[in-house]
């Protein structure tokens, strides 16, 4: 396996983009295009929930992507951009109301039609929105869906979704080759509106179609690491996995003919660019793969900007109409912000210290505080410098209120058991003024927790409705949990405690 990490690249990047060279490891077949070959290039992303640059400004940016996707078109015609699934939701954007109702993704979609992207698979968090906002942003589409296993609740492809689909490059002396894609997703998010079929029969079956039809086959995934591997073990014909989920940079190569499976990280804050390389006679295929950082290296591509901005002002209205001002600075931070995924779903950083201690001093006379990783969804590591109300929206796009509630010493130390039971995943729980001994026995304020005795908790809304994995029992009005009052939009409290820490006056 080889771990691409950005620091090594920064320095080379716009050689990367004018020039088209340094490649990232060992492909199937590695080496530059014979003269009879016709050549297809790939732009790959995965995992992009904002439309604007992250970290600062100084990584990722749609507009970025657009002006690499046109250099690239420019040194050849027969280039294709792709989206390994997850860009409907989350994000923070995405839950700003707009002529009532809430973005749930047209940004992302709109900004995308912008930029040109040809192909595009499902990933499980497109299921997040509801079923009319669902159909509505495939309908927005202007690219082309292809998923082998996503059905709908009847069992049959969605609108305009192809099992699969094939794409022929011509070169100026009128060789064609035909590029095959099949897309397949892993059954993380169940709504009633969705069904799985099996990934490998489904594959199975899309390969079937394709072996006829097709000189390369790609399949465009939204699964995890282990499953996009097993797939290069079973089904040695695809030629190129071009996978999502991890949110991390992945290129490494499985199965009997060393398929390359590469991810790209999330947001946009690289890319990898993967040249094709056929020869139509033989049925030789070569395949080299770039890994490109995306950073303000890369100009915006105007058109792509403009669509940018014009989202960005709308949700930033909406937003400002909930009470927001979400462009300003409410603290300068010293250190950095850890919000990545891999981070808070396994252990407290800087980050989840600053949301439990804002629970704990938003609800006034709470023992202590506990909330659910899972509501953190930036992924992002905000650096140290000037944090905006826009950074908290994103850091906890969905919201929702800090409450109080009274809960009997048993069920809170099962609650924090089955939090760490569900480390790496959402439901892993983070806390304030609780901590665990070496005999396994939990503390609040370093005393022993009384099985009987009551305490006062903050903790958010969601997870005191019993929805997080494993903790139905943990919902208000059930046995030993008892609601005392709500204390406001947790958003709001962690930007009074930026203020509060950092000695930025309020607004």
């Amino acid at each position: 396996m080889v771990r691409m990490r950005a620091g090594w690249w920064l320095g080379f990047v716009a050689l990367l983009w004018l020039a088209g060279c340094g490649g990232t490891g060992r492909a199937v077949e590695h080496g530059a295009a014979g003269p009879e070959d016709v050549s297809v290039t790939i732009l790959q992303m995965n995992d992009v929930y904002e439309i604007a640059p992250v970290e600062g400004g100084t990584r990722g940016g749609l507009a970025r992507v657009a002006m690499l996707r046109k250099r690239l078109r420019e040194a050849n015609p027969n280039t294709l951009t792709v989206m390994a699934g997850d860009f409907f939701s989350p994000s923070a954007m995405g839950t700003a109301r707009v002529d009532g109702r809430r973005l749930d993704g047209r940004q992302m979609v709109a900004v995308l039609n912008t930029l040109g992207l040809d192909l595009a698979t499902f990933g499980n968090h497109e299921f997040d929105l509801g079923a009319e906002a669902f159909y509505e942003r495939l309908a927005e589409s202007r690219f082309t869906w292809v998923s082998a296993n996503v059905r709908d609740s009847l069992g049959r492809p969605f609108p305009g979704v192809q099992d699969t689909h094939v794409w022929t490059a011509t070169d100026a002396a009128g060789r064609t080759v035909r590029v095959g894609f099949t897309g397949a997703t892993l059954p993380a998010t169940q709504k009633d509106y969705v069904t799985y079929e099996d990934v490998e029969a489904s594959v199975r079956r899309a390969l079937d179609d394709l072996r006829s039809r097709a000189d390369v086959i790609v399949a465009l995934t939204h699964l995890t690491l282990e499953q996009d591997a097993a797939l290069a073990v079973a089904f040695p014909e695809i030629d190129l996995i071009l996978g999502g989920h991890e949110h991390e940079n992945y290129h490494l190569r499985r199965g009997p003919d060393d398929t390359p499976v590469v991810k790209a990280d999330a947001n946009a804050r690289s890319v990898f660019v993967h040249d094709l390389h056929v020869d139509p006679a033989t049925g030789r295929v070569r395949v080299e793969s770039r890994f490109v950082p995306v950073t303000d290296a890369i100009p915006d591509d105007p058109e792509t900007a403009a669509e940018v901005r014009r989202w960005t002002e709308r949700a930033f209205a909406a937003f400002r109409a909930g009470g927001f001002a979400p462009e300003e600075v409410v603290a300068e931070v010293p250190v950095p912000l850890d919000g990545r995924e891999a981070s808070v779903r396994n252990h407290p950083t800087g980050l989840t210290d600053l949301i439990a201690g804002a629970m704990l001093h938003a609800a006034e006379g709470a023992d202590a505080a506990v909330f659910n990783s899972g509501s953190i969804r930036i992924d992002d590591v905000v650096p140290p410098g000037p944090v905006t109300q826009y950074d908290v929206i994103r850091i906890l796009p969905f919201g929702g209120d800090v409450l109080t509630v009274r809960v009997r010493g048993d069920v809170l130390a099962r609650v924090l058991d089955q939090g760490l039971a569900n480390r790496g995943s959402g439901g892993f729980l983070q806390t304030a003024n609780l901590s665990r001994d070496a005999d396994g026995r939990w503390r609040l304020g370093g005393e022993p927790i009384r099985p009987d005795h009551t305490y006062r908790i903050a903790t958010g809304d969601y997870l005191a409705s019993g929805r997080e994995k494993g903790l139905d029992f943990f919902a208000i009005g059930a046995p030993g949990v008892e609601l005392v009052r709500r204390n406001g939009d947790v958003r709001t409290a962690v930007i009074d405690e930026l203020r509060r820490r950092y000695g930025r006056a309020g607004r």
